[in-house]
């Protein structure tokens, strides 16, 4: 039986007790918008700790869901303020928020490293990651297109091996082994697409699909069949 992959959310997250006293963009926010503003601010940190831990997939298109989430009298007009503020003064970084559609911080990823230093396994998205090396000695940084492959337990784990902390994975290779010879099908690309699609309806289902490329869906299908061959034996 395949092991559960590593746990990425937080179960608790701590709050600075002088957030209020000494934290200029929280003033600029409360100036701004209020206590709503920081209500929604507070609210979509708390769904990145409980997601993805350091991070919170969300557009602009969630307007509407995360004021009927929080109910109050929010509308998702003020949602849409607030978060453009915050990208504005630097509370969410607005670099990757415009490039991947994600909520994130120095501050969110300090705290989330606080929370799991001591955990046997700690792994993030090197893209997403914006704190320093140094600041997080032994944290393994993989690459986007690995994050859905990581994931998938029926992937053999020499496929997302990395070497020492600090260092991103490598993308997968293609095994001498896996090359066709002359004694063996030629597979139609077509027949590796469609084998592709259905790993990620069961598996992936992840905004990182279309960054895979041909040869690592290649691979993909090759690691297929060699287990299936092997299932039949």
């Amino acid at each position: 039986m395949a092991g559960r992959p590593p746990k990425k959310n937080l179960d608790f997250s701590g709050w600075d007790v002088d957030i209020f006293d000494n934290d200029t963009k929280i003033d600029k926010l409360l100036d701004a918008q209020g206590w709503n503003g920081f209500g929604i601010y507070f609210y979509l940190c708390q769904r990145a700790y409980g997601s993805d831990g350091y991070f919170y997939r969300w557009g602009y298109d969630d307007c509407a869901t995360t004021a009927r989430k929080m109910g109050g009298g929010i509308g998702s007009g003020t949602v849409r303020e607030t978060v453009g503020y915050c990208l504005q003064i630097g509370l969410f970084d607005k670099g990757l928020f415009e490039r991947w559609e994600i909520l994130t911080s120095k501050g969110i990823q300090r705290k989330y490293w606080i929370a799991i230093k001591d955990r046997d396994i700690k792994r993030v998205i090197a893209d997403y990651w914006l704190l320093q090396d140094i600041e997080c000695k032994g944290l393994l940084k993989e690459p986007l297109n690995n994050e859905s492959l990581s994931e998938n337990s029926n992937i053999p784990p020499e496929n997302t091996s990395f070497k020492g902390g600090n260092s991103n994975i490598p993308p997968i290779k293609e095994s001498k082994g896996n090359k066709s010879k002359g004694n063996k099908k030629q597979i139609d690309k077509s027949e590796i697409q469609l084998f592709f699609d259905e790993i990620c309806s069961q598996y992936l289902n992840r905004r990182g699909k279309s960054s895979v490329s041909e040869k690592q869906k290649k691979v993909l299908f090759d690691i297929g069949q060699d287990r299936a061959s092997q299932m039949h034996r």
